[in-house]
């Protein structure tokens, strides 16, 4: 199905859920541990060499990355109980959850780096899985394999002489335009905040979450 309308609001929360998301990775990257903590294709192929040479401190490790990663998804599917997108749904309880779990990284990771930057997996895995289809779309706001494939799909069309949706190649840009300033965003602060660079993407994460219950509110006085 066709995206039919594509609110603004729409398309600035999955510009700056990716950029959140790019804000994370970055920040798990360039700290101890060189951890990529929004996606995880490498962490199980990492898992899987681990488990080859016997190394079971990392086996341990990126199994629970691993792990974390499927709470947090588990904790959105508890707490919403669909994953299509719809303005009834409180999605702010969710995006609270992720500010408290980068908060909770924030703090242990002076003292237990190895195992704070889990708490920044469940994260992406609740934020990841708030939402995943939005009137035919799939939507991934932690990761960009399947956007990239969508655009160079609709690219391909296009050559081909085919129609494209405009409003769903808008999404997927606004996605990867999010991740990708997240990205800068991060490597341009961490040398100044050092770990309280973290404090920046908690601080987003309330903030969304703040102006989506306001959303929320609007809309269900509407609908009464």
């Amino acid at each position: 199905m066709p995206l039919q309308t594509l609110p603004l609001w729409v398309q600035l929360g999955a510009f700056f859920l990716a950029m959140n998301a790019g804000m994370i990775n970055v920040l798990g990257l360039v700290t101890i541990l060189h951890q990529s903590v929004s996606h995880m294709t490498g962490n199980v192929s990492m898992l899987a060499m681990a488990l080859l040479h016997w190394q079971p401190e990392q086996i341990l490790y990126l199994g629970l990355v691993v792990l974390c990663y499927v709470i947090g998804s588990c904790y959105s599917g508890l707490i919403l109980g669909n994953s299509h997108f719809s303005l009834g749904r409180r999605y702010g309880f969710p995006l609270s959850l992720v500010a408290f779990f980068i908060l909770l990284c924030w703090f242990l990771l002076p003292y237990f780096p190895r195992y704070a930057l889990l708490w920044a997996c469940v994260a992406m895995g609740v934020q990841n899985a708030m939402f995943s289809h939005y009137k035919g779309t799939i939507i991934r706001t932690t990761h960009l394999s399947g956007v990239l494939t969508d655009l160079g799909l609709a690219l391909g069309y296009r050559l081909r002489g085919l129609d494209v949706d405009r409003r769903r190649i808008i999404l997927h840009l606004a996605i990867l335009f999010g991740f990708f300033v997240g990205g800068l965003v991060a490597s341009l602060i961490y040398p100044y905040l050092k770990l309280n660079s973290f404090l920046v993407p908690a601080l987003l994460s309330w903030t969304l979450s703040a102006v989506y219950w306001v959303i929320y509110f609007r809309y269900r006085r509407i609908q009464e």
